[in-house]
C-alpha cells in the first residue's frame, strides 16, 4: 500500500476510533467521490506534516523549505468545503459498531476535525523514511501546478487503480471503495 494511500485510509479508519474495518464485513463502500472528499480534507495536513517531517533532510533553499507553506495554504482553502462529505465518508465505513458510528456521528466538528488530523499527521512522521523525503519534494513540486482539485482527484484515480485486486489474487480490497458502475 502507498504511503499515501496508507495515511488517507488509516487516518480515516483511526478518527473513527476503529482498530480493523474488513471490507467483507461491512458491505457500505466508499464512491470515488467520497473518496475525493476525503482525499481533498487529508492533502493539506498531510503536506504540513510532510514538511516538518523531511524538514532536517532538506536544503533550507528546496521547493518545501521556500514554497510549502503557500501550496498547503492554497490546499487548505478546500478542506472545509470538503468536510462534510469527508465526515460522512468516514462514518459511512466506520465499521460494524453501530455505537461508536453513533458517537462519532454525535460529535461536532471542532471535536472530530482536530482528533483527525493529529492522527493523519502523527502518521505521515511515522510512515516517512528519511530517505524518501528528496524524492516526496520533487513529487510535490511536480504536482504543484495543478490546482488542488485536480491533485485529490489524481490521488483519488491512483487509490482506487491502486486498490484493485489482481486477476487471480485471493487478497482482499484493502479498502471499501464501490465498484464503478
Amino acid at each position: 500500500m502507498s504511503l499515501v494511500r496508507k495515511i488517507v485510509w488509516s487516518a480515516a479508519l483511526a478518527a473513527l476510533g476503529t482498530a480493523e474495518i474488513a471490507a467483507a464485513q461491512n458491505p457500505a463502500c466508499l464512491s470515488e467521490r467520497e473518496v475525493t472528499s476525503l482525499v481533498t480534507y487529508a492533502l493539506p495536513v498531510v503536506m504540513n506534516s510532510t514538511m516538518k517531517t523531511c524538514s532536517p533532510q532538506l536544503s533550507p533553499q528546496g521547493y518545501f523549505a521556500t514554497q510549502g507553506s503557500s501550496l498547503v495554504q492554497r490546499y487548505a482553502a478546500r478542506k472545509s468545503a470538503a468536510w462534510p462529505e469527508a465526515r460522512a465518508a468516514l462514518i459511512k465505513i466506520g465499521g460494524n459498531d453501530d455505537k461508536m458510528k453513533d458517537v462519532v456521528a454525535n460529535l461536532s466538528d471542532e471535536a472530530l476535525q482536530p482528533f483527525a488530523e493529529g492522527i493523519v499527521s502523527a502518521m505521515v512522521a511515522k510512515g516517512i523514511k528519511p530517505g524518501q523525503c528528496k524524492a516526496i519534494e520533487r513529487g510535490v513540486r511536480l504536482l504543484s501546478p495543478l490546482p488542488p482539485e485536480n491533485t485529490a482527484e489524481l490521488v483519488t484515480f491512483i487509490i482506487v487503480l491502486a486498490d484493485k485486486p489482481k486477476p487471480g489474487s485471493t487478497k482482499k480490497s484493502d479498502l471499501p471503495i464501490c465498484p464503478v458502475a
